[in-house]
């Protein structure tokens, strides 16, 4: 019976946060798109670190983190109709805090990378646009203190858009131009030459 009211406290939980962050996300973006986004992450497996304008949100997350939440009580609820006894009543608790203790570890793991290789604005076919931070350790270590001639992107299918600097953009950079570390590069290219899996995965198309 307590593991029952615990249950429906956190359905009704979900509930009130599901619709104030929807509704949020309503005031930012308009119904339709945010209606939108929340149909790619429940049938498309939307990356969640991408916005709608390619830009990471703190929203976005907040909300795609409540309908993956969302999914996994709508499997308890139907297990909790064919499957009451206290034993059953038992695994379902023990899902729910291991499945709450996971996402709260791939919050933190999402908010803790901020190194590596970011989604910015996935495409259709596998491309997309990325964000790369340059480090003297890390995926693309060997990229720092070489030339962008050197590296060859292009025969990567990557072609590199920008480079932020010291707070300064250099837009289509040539090839002589040498890579320093804390750069931050914006690159268009194909998922699968990327020298990493990029934050918020390979995009909605590209399976």
């Amino acid at each position: 019976m307590k593991n029952a009211v615990l249950f429906y406290l956190l359905v009704l939980l979900w509930t009130s946060g599901a619709y104030d962050h929807f509704k949020r996300l309503c005031q930012e973006q308009g119904t339709a798109g945010a209606a939108a986004f929340v149909y790619r992450l429940f049938f498309r497996d939307y990356p969640v670190t991408a916005s709608f304008t390619g830009c990471q949100n703190r929203q976005i997350i907040k909300t795609a983190f409540l309908v993956k939440a969302g999914e996994l009580l709508c499997l308890v609820l139907l297990l909790r109709i064919f499957w009451v006894t206290w034993w059953g009543e038992l695994i379902l608790l023990l899902l729910l805090l291991g499945a709450g203790a996971f996402a709260l570890y791939q919050l933190a793991t999402l908010c803790s990378r901020t190194g590596e290789i970011k989604c910015v604005y996935p495409l259709t076919d596998g491309y997309g646009v990325y964000e790369i931070v340059l480090r003297p350790s890390g995926p693309v270590r060997e990229w720092v203190g070489t030339t962008l001639a050197e590296l060859d992107l292009r025969r990567k299918e990557l072609l590199v858009l920008s480079i932020t600097r010291a707070g300064k953009v250099i837009i289509f950079p040539k090839g002589p131009e040498v890579l320093l570390a804390d750069d931050r590069l914006l690159v268009f290219g194909k998922t699968a030459t990327l020298p990493a899996v990029p934050l918020g995965g390979l995009g909605p198309d590209a399976e």
